[in-house]
């Protein structure tokens, strides 16, 4: 998306931090930890406040990945990264807006389970191992820090950060556990999707407990599981789709020079 289209893209419906923002630092790869200040991932960036934005500038943000589709980044934009010095990679992984078409109603329902869910994940995986190339690449060879992002942080963003961690020798354990996390984040993540998403995004009662949407409405550590379970089957591995899809070990060498460090 060039700069000058910025001003045509609608305003923000809202004006809120992000809830699911958190830093990829500190987890245990092979020799050693990731590095702290480098990667973040993200629930919707555009939104944010613009004291917020400076903030992740002042603190080093130079590129953000957008994971979003096409009808999502023009709803809300980019939002106040939109800045001199911070370089904006539209890379769509879906081609609709926060629930993609090709979800099947099954998925949707309260009684989807997790192995449906790393399933759909992994065909996610292997039908957009280019654009996943392009991201590692660009996050290798990014200067400052880099944050990437979806609507919710979770699933197009998760199986980002699954794929950067696997290649950074993560255990599938900690590629889970770290996805996991956003189940945290779901009381608040919810009403905020709402709020930008107006009727896309259905309505969840506070009363509601997570387990009662099913397994693709949560965040559970089996549904990564069982996405990289699906990989290890079909390709041997998770990052064997990238690695046909042109990534090289030159760039996997650039990537973990700058995202790990020794200790842990």
């Amino acid at each position: 998306m060039h700069e000058s289209s910025v001003a045509t893209l609608p305003e923000p419906a809202v004006d809120l931090a992000p809830v699911n923002l958190r830093d990829l630092g500190g987890l245990p790869v092979d020799g050693g930890v990731t590095r702290t200040g480098v990667l973040l991932r993200s629930d919707d960036v555009s939104v944010m406040p613009a004291a917020f934005a400076q903030k992740m500038v002042d603190d080093g943000v130079r590129s953000v990945i957008d994971l979003r589709s096409p009808e999502e980044a023009l709803r809300t934009g980019r939002g106040p990264l939109t800045v001199p010095g911070v370089n904006y990679h539209h890379l769509a992984l879906t081609a609709s807006v926060s629930m993609p078409e090709d979800i099947s109603r099954e998925l949707l329902s309260a009684s989807a389970t997790p192995e449906l869910v790393g399933s759909w994940y992994a065909n996610l995986l292997e039908t957009q191992a280019r654009q996943l190339t392009l991201g590692v690449t660009l996050v290798a060879m990014s200067e400052g820090a880099t944050v990437f992002h979806c609507a919710a942080g979770k699933d197009r963003t998760g199986v980002f950060a699954a794929v950067v961690l696997s290649l950074l020798g993560a255990s599938p354990k900690t590629v889970s556990a770290d996805y996991a996390v956003t189940a945290t984040r779901l009381p608040q993540l919810f009403p905020r999707l709402r709020a930008i998403m107006g009727g896309l995004i259905p309505e969840v009662p506070v009363t509601m407990q997570t387990a009662e949407l099913g397994a693709m409405m949560g965040a559970h550590a089996a549904s990564m599981d069982a996405m990289q379970q699906v990989l290890a089957e079909r390709h041997g591995s998770v990052i064997e789709p990238l690695r046909r899809a042109g990534l090289s070990d030159a760039t996997i060498a650039q990537l973990r020079n700058r995202l790990v460090v020794a200790g842990g």
